[in-house]
């Protein structure tokens, strides 16, 4: 397991079926990643993010080594990552596809 801290990433979007759609997208791209990040990124089905963007590979660009999981509850999406700082990345992907507000939260413990 990674000595890096838990981080939750919280994002409101308009409402839940627009948050769910975000939950969709995000973990097919986690999955892609953890699965080796083959060519082409998926893309962000419904929103207006360019995929070739969010290309990025774990070792090189992010620093996670087990890949975060999103859940929607009504309105917001909710990812906990174990990270030192690729968290932003994610954090900055909620507010491009249209969250609302993004918080972020540390859990050193």
């Amino acid at each position: 397991m990674s000595d890096a801290p838990v981080i939750e990433i919280a994002g409101r979007f308009a409402d839940a079926p627009r948050a769910a759609a975000a939950v969709e997208a995000l973990n097919r791209w986690f999955r892609w990643i953890v699965d080796g990040a083959p060519a082409p990124a998926p893309p962000f089905v419904g929103f207006d993010v360019d995929p070739a963007e969010y290309a990025l590979t774990l070792g090189e660009d992010l620093d996670w080594e087990l890949g975060p999981h999103a859940r929607a509850v009504g309105p917001d999406v909710r990812i906990a990552i174990h990270t030192s700082d690729t968290h932003l990345i994610v954090a900055g992907l909620l507010r491009r596809m249209g969250a609302l507000a993004v918080k972020l939260t540390r859990d050193d413990a």
